[in-house]
């Protein structure tokens, strides 16, 4: 089982590559049902397609799909509302 900091190791070397695959809005660092570290990966409910060619793992991290984008940054006045 990998710790956090390995799995955010792995998010850090492989986000730019992931994000700049169509569909893909987001990567994260996320606990599983069974209280592992895994990689989740976000992509856009507009691009499902993304979501069956992506991997179960990578370097050994689960991968988890979730259909959740896109993000959209809030402007200036609504982010202190966030916190």
């Amino acid at each position: 089982m990998a710790s956090r900091e390995e799995v955010r190791e792995v998010k850090r070397r492989h986000s730019a590559r992931l994000l700049n695959q169509p569909g893909i809005c987001g990567v994260g660092v996320e606990k599983d049902e069974a209280g592992q570290y895994i990689l989740t990966l976000h992509i856009d409910a507009n691009a499902l397609e993304a979501g069956k060619q992506l991997p179960d793992q990578i370097e050994g991290c689960p991968v988890k799909v979730v259909q959740s984008g896109p993000f959209r940054k809030l402007p200036a006045a609504n982010q202190s509302e966030c916190r």
